[in-house]
């Protein structure tokens, strides 16, 4: 009876129970994070900045996906045949069930695709596929007009995430804010400039989450998600202010998680803009900037100083490229040669975030030594993200992310000139020889020969600025310690359905 009772007391330890026979879960069933502000849409195929495609990657998958070694594995699709050089087989999971509880087929993989295809957002990712087809219900064929070397990056992107059909046709554009995935997460609710709620989904595949309610929280000041992430108001704040990297490091409470990465902040010249087609002119300010410094003290060591638009992360980045290091004499002397020796005055534009306004106000007083007089103009972001798109506007200030960390990625969509806009070539960048050398780098699977045309195209594009890469800053993020299985990836994106907070 003694043994009974011992082994019965030993039983009722191994548990936490709130009343006789309910376990209590050691996991707290909300997990909170916090991005630099609200998401823009959750449609995958609408998407073009991170902190939307940070939200929509929780609820959606595509046919491949990256594992945080960057390295392409299975995802919707398990496995894949290429029966040539232009045509690809996938065969898709049978298991896998929408959040509206339909089954996910080959019929939405063709729909998604050709979607994607026809996307203005992210179109131009997908302009090689001329035809996905279904062979049967659980087998889809990809067809490109010429052998597309970075077509498995792109479709492990957000935006060749597959989405109900059925769903997209019943509720249009309203998708958009309800969108239907299939996903370790389901949508729950979006209150606009607050917060977007989504709910763990039952008949996932795959690991249900360990927390049952996951809420992304919009708190664009940087000073105040970190305060949020000490108060233990925040789980996982995204973008830790430089400031506060330290104030992390030193806590006993909190972690922070960084990555060198593929990004890049740049300043873009406006090539509609008669002041900015002057080559001398653009060649000036770049002399007259510290890129150094900017990596130094804005960054604090938290950023790698700038030469080509195509950061050290990536392997087709061309450390040879022509350099302009700060030179006020040479910058002074091209400004002259501009036609502006009795200098200018000229607005830089940036989006309200802390660290860009810090670099604004040094770029500022450097062009100021050569006689540009910069008013700078803050934006929020939302509202820059669609000024910035459209022709003969100011300098400005801007960040490319380049999550598939390919070289068409970083290059294709900013310099190609069909890309002009809303794409990504805000510089409405023109130039033949570029369009060549990146369609034909797309078109190409050898990616030795990729490497090449890439190390010219980077040349070319150095030569002629018509963007200035200034910084490649890090990726990082706060967490609490109670915050177990988070991995920051070095395209920035974390797999937050394995992530789970202790109570």
């Amino acid at each position: 009876m003694k043994n009974i009772w011992f082994i019965f007391t030993i039983y009722l330890s191994l548990f936490s129970t709130n009343t006789f026979g309910k376990v209590e879960s050691q996991f707290k069933d909300t997990l909170v994070i916090a991005q630099r502000s609200d998401v823009k849409t959750l449609d995958p195929q609408k998407s073009i900045d991170t902190v939307s495609n940070k939200v929509i990657n929780l609820m959606f998958e595509s046919l491949l996906t990256l594992d945080e070694n960057l390295n392409i594995t299975p995802q919707i699709a398990t496995s894949w045949e290429q029966v040539d050089d232009l045509n690809t087989i996938f065969h898709l999971r049978e298991d896998i069930t929408f959040h509206n509880g339909e089954n996910l087929t080959s019929e939405d993989v063709v729909f998604s695709l050709n979607r994607a295809k026809s996307s203005a957002q992210v179109g131009y990712n997908f302009t090689p596929i001329i035809n996905v087809q279904a062979i049967d219900k659980y087998t889809v064929q990809i067809t490109t007009d010429k052998p597309f070397g970075a077509m498995f990056k792109y479709l492990s992107s957000v935006g060749g995430a597959i989405v109900s059909k059925k769903a997209v046709d019943e509720l249009g554009f309203n998708f958009s804010q309800n969108p239907i995935g299939s996903g370790p997460y389901k949508f729950k609710e979006w209150i606009p400039g607050d917060k977007i709620i989504v709910e763990a989904f039952n008949n996932y595949y795959g690991e249900i989450p360990k927390n049952k309610t996951l809420i992304v929280r919009s708190i664009p000041e940087v000073t105040n998600r970190t305060i949020a992430l000490e108060t233990g108001e925040v789980d996982i704040a995204f973008d830790i202010g430089i400031m506060d990297r330290e104030t992390i490091k030193d806590s006993s409470d909190l972690e922070l998680l960084e990555v060198e990465a593929p990004s890049t902040l740049y300043l873009g010249f406006d090539n509609t803009n008669p002041l900015f087609q002057n080559k001398k002119l653009r060649e000036a300010i770049a002399y007259a900037i510290d890129n150094e410094s900017l990596a130094e003290f804005v960054f604090r060591g938290a950023a790698l100083s700038g030469d080509s638009p195509i950061p050290p992360v990536i392997d087709v980045y061309n450390p040879n490229v022509k350099k302009y290091p700060q030179d006020i004499n040479l910058a002074k002397q091209l400004m002259k040669e501009a036609g502006f020796e009795n200098g200018l005055s000229i607005e830089l534009w940036t989006s309200a975030q802390s660290t860009w306004i810090d670099m604004c106000t040094i770029i500022q007083d450097q062009l100021k030594e050569i006689g540009i007089t910069a008013e700078i103009k803050i934006f929020e972001w939302s509202t820059y993200v669609t000024i910035t798109s459209q022709p003969n506007k100011a300098l400005y200030l801007l960040s490319w992310n380049i999550s598939s960390v390919d070289g068409d990625p970083a290059l294709y969509p900013l310099f190609h000139s069909k890309e002009k806009g809303m794409s990504g070539n805000r510089s409405f960048y023109d130039n033949k020889e570029i369009d060549s050398l990146l369609l034909e780098a797309r078109t190409t699977v050898d990616q030795n020969k990729r490497k090449d045309l890439y190390f010219k195209a980077q040349e070319i594009i150095q030569n002629e600025l018509p963007h200035y890469t200034l910084v490649y800053p890090h990726y990082n993020l706060g967490a609490r310690k109670a915050v177990k299985n988070l991995v920051l990836q070095k395209n920035g994106f974390t797999d937050l359905a394995k992530t789970y907070v202790l109570k």
